[in-house]
């Protein structure tokens, strides 16, 4: 399968990487100058605590990715930060065909909308990723522990491309798994990270620290909680106590993971709280709905922002 895997952070490269290993033509597009010249010369490194493999698949700034392609693209990954998925799909728009797919992997509300202005909510595709993955350095990311994948369509009316999808994983050695009720599984991921990687990011914390100090790990459940409550209001049911256990699992198999909220932060980088925290509290209000956990995390989060930029 042609896979370009848009937003080659650690989460993209790794996944680009596993799609690479297993013999699909993947493109990692990326603004990265380090990375891109890292891979280039040494191939990607994809590290686990016992093993490491290096492949090499191509890899492109997006501004230079339609010039070098010639043919159709089968599935655009996108794993970029979704205040900066527009522009991202407007620097490959040439290459979005009828016949393009695109799977977005990333965390936060609202990124099926934006890709659906480009290829049309038919050829949109929505998903989770639970995989605790780090950059280490140019050219060399880590993957910390076990995390499932889910994906499907808001509308679910494209049987044969979620076969070919399904079936592009399959191959690899991650867990991907079609899910009839991804949406619930998105706003499970939003209610983790509205906790877990806000809490980390103000500490300087990991999930190993974060659980064993009892108030941090209830501050991290209580932000959960309220996006329960506004899940509910837009009509999405979710499971509050899987949610729980995922960050108690966090907490003990995933302790040294550094969230990509605090690897933002720690770089001086724009972080995803407008995905997360802000549409949480967006929506809330337009429900009517109390998140006072999650406003003053958005407070902080935004002031850490204004801080290191």
């Amino acid at each position: 399968m042609r896979i370009a895997v848009l937003g080659a952070g650690a989460m993209g490269s790794w996944i680009g990487g596993q799609l690479a290993a297993s013999g699909h033509t993947v493109s990692l597009l990326t603004t990265n100058a380090a990375h891109i010249k890292a891979v280039r010369n040494s191939g990607l490194i994809l590290r686990t605590r016992n093993a490491e493999i290096i492949v090499k698949p191509e890899i492109y700034h997006p501004d230079e990715f339609s010039d070098e392609i010639s043919g159709p693209i089968e599935l655009v990954i996108t794993l970029t930060k979704t205040f900066q998925l527009e522009a991202a799909l407007s620097s490959i728009a040439g290459l979005l065909t009828k016949e393009t797919a695109v799977l977005s992997l990333q965390n936060g509300l609202g990124n099926a909308e934006i890709i659906a202005a480009y290829v049309g909510m038919e050829n949109t595709w929505i998903g989770v990723t639970m995989l605790p993955v780090d950059k280490i350095a140019p050219g060399i990311v880590q993957c910390m522990g076990q995390g499932t994948t889910w994906f499907g369509q808001v509308n679910d009316n494209n049987s044969q491309m979620t076969a070919k999808i399904a079936a592009a994983f399959s191959s690899t050695s991650l867990d991907v798994q079609r899910d009839p009720h991804v949406m619930q599984r998105i706003w499970e991921k939003v209610a983790f990270n509205a906790g877990m990687n806000a809490v980390c990011a103000l500490s300087n914390a990991t999930p190993g620290s974060v659980g064993s100090y009892g108030p941090a790990k209830e501050l991290v459940k209580s932000a959960a909680a309220e996006v329960a409550s506004v899940a509910m209001s837009q009509g999405v049911s979710l499971d509050l106590q899987a949610v729980y256990k995922t960050i108690d699992f966090a907490c003990e198999k995933h302790r040294n993971h550094v969230p990509s909220m605090r690897q933002d932060l720690l770089d001086g980088r724009k972080t995803e709280v407008g995905a997360i925290h802000g549409a949480i509290t967006e929506r809330a209000r337009r429900a009517g709905v109390g998140v006072p956990v999650n406003k003053m995390l958005e407070t902080l989060i935004t002031l850490a922002e204004r801080s290191v930029s």
